[in-house]
């Protein structure tokens, strides 16, 4: 009876343990997308839809009388997979059947906001992908991988819609330097995530298998193919990284809610992302404040359409680099390009000049930082002056005992110095508008400490000894914590603020300090 009794026991052990291997490869691709989506949150086009915004949080995007995907049978979840005109193949499983549940029933409507944005990326995406000759239902890739955040940038570097590595993109030819990540560009970045995903294809002949070397790279791939004997990416499963195992099946509930969203009475937002863009060829040094004043276009909409340059500014004088725009200021920019290059060009590219006032209230600051680069086997002091877009001779004036050799001893750390922008907004005390009121305030905080952006944001504190703030239009926890430099937390507290649910209302006044 003795043994009997401890063999059940290690059967409810081990189903124990699968049960929570399971929900930990579903949880650590929820919460990649849930960190992205909270980042999301902050860019120029989300935030210029506070109604919307508004509605997410205090509504629901979602027909009460819908019918939940846990409420659908597995039979019409599985017919409408096989339904979807798709070249990958759509399994139907348990762990797929949990991802749409997830997508569906939890997250409706952060599945709203990217269906609004997808109006705006996924005609990109679908042009690019369909040139290079691979499926268009890749395109769902990117709602797993970022969230449709062209700034996401994971724990472990990666960056961009696609979220490239480092090493990957420069294999396919993403410039990355001090002036430019061509890993946010979305063209780009498409361009390179789609000739990847064809030389993956060629390996495996098998798209699940390629999706999943795209994920954890080939060579684990590879490791789990032979250790399984299996020929199939569920064949394969349990020999898989954990993020990886729940990659596909994340992809394939990504794209049945894509598709069958309206079956469950979920709607997509109207976002106001201009649907219309263009790009254009920049021949000048050419800074967004520049463009913002004399086309009189909004700053923070300039930098959110052209998110892979890192300093907003474009050194189009000295290489190949493009601008986007809305298709309608596309004429006006060729005709203003060197009226824009000349408007107080002292001030934005003096080399003794590191602060530019933008508008009065807002200031880029230009500032040294120190990073330091691991050097790698077959590097060079050329290669590694190349990857940081400076040169050769200040790498080796900021190491001056390494550059006693011309050769680099692999494992030694180089110093390198880099240009970061710092944006500074002085606080608005007495200003009475509307709100914008995110309940993911701590989720994004723990984003932006985790993710290391190319630019930093930093904010002037006012110097009374008790400071007050009303709410405005546009503020939130998180906004608030970062223009007077004190923690969420410490807001909450100070104003007896529900913590699991803090909600700030209009001309509600905080106490901030």
């Amino acid at each position: 009876m003795k043994k009997f009794n401890l063999l059940i026991l290690l059967l409810l052990i081990i189903v124990s343990n699968l049960a929570n291997a399971q929900i930990s490869d579903k949880d650590e691709v929820i919460q990649n997308f849930e960190t992205n989506y909270d980042s999301l949150l902050n860019s120029f086009h989300i935030r210029q839809n506070t109604r919307l915004i508004n509605k997410i949080y205090h509504g629901t995007a979602v027909s009460s009388n819908a019918l939940k995907a846990y409420q659908t049978p597995d039979s019409i979840l599985a017919k409408r997979l096989r339904s979807i005109p798709a070249e990958i193949k759509l399994s139907y499983n348990p762990k797929v059947r949990a991802y749409i549940e997830t997508y569906v029933d939890k997250i409706p409507n952060k599945v709203s906001v990217m269906l609004g944005l997808s109006k705006y990326y996924f005609p990109i995406f679908e042009a690019i992908l369909d040139k290079y000759g691979v499926p268009t239902e890749l395109k769902y890739l990117v709602v797993i991988e970022s969230a449709l955040n062209p700034n996401a940038v994971s724990r472990m570097g990666a960056t961009g819609l696609w979220q490239f590595m480092y090493s990957t993109a420069r294999l396919w030819d993403l410039r990355m330097n001090s002036i430019i990540d061509e890993r946010r560009d979305p063209i780009k970045a498409t361009e390179a995530a789609a000739k990847y995903l064809r030389s993956l294809y060629r390996i495996y002949n098998d798209w699940t298998l390629a999706l999943a070397a795209y994920n954890c790279g080939p060579g684990n791939v590879n490791k789990a193919l032979r250790r399984s004997n299996g020929n199939d990416f569920w064949q394969i499963y349990d020999y898989l990284p954990r993020e990886t195992r729940g990659y596909v099946p994340a992809f394939i509930g990504a794209t049945y809610a894509f598709n069958y969203y309206r079956e469950h009475g979920i709607t997509a937002y109207d976002i106001s992302k201009p649907i219309a863009t263009d790009t254009v060829g920049v021949t000048k040094d050419i800074h967004f404040g520049q463009i913002a004043s004399v086309m009189n276009i909004d700053y923070d909409m300039i930098k959110d359409l052209n998110p892979q340059y890192k300093l907003f500014k474009i050194p189009g004088s000295q290489d190949s680099y493009k601008l986007k725009l809305p298709t309608n200021l596309i004429c006006n920019f060729i005709s203003l390009e060197d009226s824009i290059a000349n408007f107080e060009k002292d001030k934005y590219f003096s080399d003794n000049n590191s602060t530019i006032d933008i508008d009065g209230n807002t200031t880029i600051v230009y500032k040294d930082k120190i990073i330091y680069h691991k050097v790698r086997k077959k590097e060079t002091w050329s290669s590694v002056a190349q990857r940081y877009g400076v040169s050769v001779s200040e790498l080796k004036s900021w190491n001056p005992k390494s550059a006693k050799s011309n050769k680099l001893i692999v494992g030694n750390s180089l110093a390198v110095k880099q240009k970061i922008a710092v944006k500074i907004e002085k606080p608005e005390i007495n200003d009475t508008t509307t709100p914008f009121v995110s309940q993911s305030e701590t989720s994004q905080l723990a984003a932006s400490q985790d993710e290391k952006p190319n630019v930093t944001i930093d904010k002037i504190s006012p110097k009374q000894s008790v400071v007050k703030h009303v709410v405005k239009k546009g503020d939130t926890l998180f906004s608030l914590s970062k223009k007077y430099d004190v923690t969420m937390d410490t807001i909450i507290n100070m104003n007896n603020l529900n913590k699991k649910n803090p909600i700030i209302k209009i001309g509600q006044t905080l106490r901030v300090k």
